[in-house]
């Protein structure tokens, strides 16, 4: 018999009704990456001054597990959360808590959402990050992220030390 070669490409995108799903395990991440690596690679989507867009679309809220993750500071999520942990991303419309006293009618206004599903071996546990630093003529640069989570409950710390004139987030 001849040697056989067996090549296979996993499917990066895909659509599950209105849902836009991105498989994690397509992509190919340096060890160690962050969430944010795994976006930048993701078709369709753009990074514009820590703000997240899916085709031209503007996306409102991250969500972990469909829960609200540091609402209004996406860079948060994108720097912290390792980009191993993550079995796909979701974007879809979501509705309003309105919505499910009105029900579903064209006048109620859908935010764009990015759901992050993480596996299953990382749905609960604890994530830690911390940097330090200190420079000459006192200058120093810190930063620490701690989070327990849970399906039913989530305890996180933020926390920034900036003394370099850096203006992005850290």
């Amino acid at each position: 018999l001849q040697e056989v070669t067996v090549r296979a490409s996993k499917i990066k995108v895909y659509h599950k009704g209105d849902t836009l799903v991105y498989d994690a395990a397509a992509f190919s991440l340096p060890e160690g990456s962050m969430l944010d690596a795994l976006v930048k690679q993701m078709p369709g989507v753009e990074i514009k001054e820590n703000k997240i867009y899916v085709n031209g679309r503007f996306v409102e809220s991250l969500l972990l597990n469909g829960k609200e993750f540091f609402k209004g500071d996406q860079s948060v999520a994108m720097h912290n959360i390792g980009a191993y942990s993550v079995k796909n991303v979701a974007v879809y419309e979501k509705n309003e808590e309105s919505a499910a006293l009105l029900g579903d009618r064209d006048d109620i206004q859908k935010d764009y959402v990015m759901d992050v599903r993480l596996k299953k071996d990382y749905m609960a546990g604890t994530a830690l990050n911390a940097d330090a630093g200190y420079g000459t003529r006192g200058r120093y640069l810190g930063r620490l992220f701690a989070m327990r989570y849970t399906n039913n409950s989530r305890l996180s710390l933020y926390g920034n030390t900036n003394n370099m004139n850096i203006s992005e987030r850290l």
